[in-house]
């Protein structure tokens, strides 16, 4: 089959894409920027008319463009990335926001948040 007619369906994952923004509802949290690590999923039609679905640098790009620069929760982050990426590439996202030693006590390494399919 030649390559322009191809059609593959499955997901695309992409890891540990950092965001460096305030998060947090604490007033200490708020004061500087810290590195949030994202992972995405997305399936459906990754490849049709010799083109990907999906452009890793335009993902990318679109969140640092469409993001606040500052959040009270993860939940409110992570919808907002859900809403940029279903308006850009519509199908089925998957979004995991860890927010790295968030303040309890007892200390914990990370809390994450997932929304979507």
């Amino acid at each position: 089959m030649a390559e322009k007619n191809r059609r593959l369906t499955g997901s695309l994952t992409l890891n540990g894409i950092s965001l460096m923004l305030r998060l947090g509802a604490l007033p200490f949290e708020k004061i500087e920027a810290r590195r949030v690590i994202l992972d995405l999923k997305w399936n459906g039609v990754l490849f049709a008319d010799g083109i990907p679905a999906v452009d890793y640098s335009c993902v990318c790009d679109s969140l640092g463009k469409g993001l606040k620069s500052q959040y009270d929760y993860l939940e409110d982050l992570g919808g907002d990335i859900l809403d940029i990426l279903q308006n850009e590439w519509p199908g089925k996202w998957k979004v995991m926001v860890h927010k790295s030693f968030p303040p309890t006590d007892p200390p914990m390494e990370r809390a994450t948040v997932t929304l979507g399919e």
